[in-house]
């Protein structure tokens, strides 16, 4: 029921109204969300999307899925971390100062992996949320009525329609 749930959720993001900006910078943040290991960094760059208006939920589904492409390409991020922090000599006296400032060595930027991740989502979010809104934009536009037409769509409505009310009279 829960696999449905989320799926239905996603529906409905695409099928919703929401500006494709704020779906696509959300997917685009969220991406670095997913990427970049450890809780205290992860808090900083929720913070940092709830500043910004950017949708919630396409934030959290980049997310996840990063978080699983990031686990796959950790090898990769970890030599791009290690060449930044590593082999650029000119930021070792901005690293030492980062590090003697009360609250940034929590964010663990001095980890090859922290520092690869991030630097690769920050890379990458310009192209993932002009792709993602070309996407969307794509999506609205070729495919919205028919997915809202599918008899599978109306099926997983009425399941969790049941399920709502079943919920209620418990």
């Amino acid at each position: 029921m829960f696999v449905l749930k989320i799926f239905k959720k996603i529906i409905n993001l695409l099928q919703s109204d929401i500006s494709p900006d704020q779906i696509a910078w959300g997917f685009a943040l969220g991406a670095i969300l997913g990427l970049v290991p450890g809780i205290f960094m992860k808090t900083l760059l929720f913070i940092v999307i709830m500043i910004f208006r950017v949708n919630l939920g396409s934030a959290f589904l980049a997310a996840a899925l990063f978080a699983i492409i990031g686990l796959a390409i950790d090898p990769l991020l970890d030599k791009i971390g290690y060449v930044v922090l590593v082999n650029f000599d000119f930021l070792n006296s901005f690293y030492t100062w980062l590090y003697n400032l009360p609250v940034v060595p929590f964010t663990k930027f001095n980890n090859t992996v922290v520092m690869g991740s991030l630097i690769t989502g920050i890379v990458l979010m310009v192209p993932n949320g002009i792709i993602a809104k070309k996407m969307l934009v794509y999506y609205r536009k070729n495919y919205k009525e028919k997915v809202a037409n599918l008899k599978i769509i109306k099926f997983i409505d009425a399941i969790l329609g049941i399920t709502t009310v079943i919920n209620k009279t418990k």
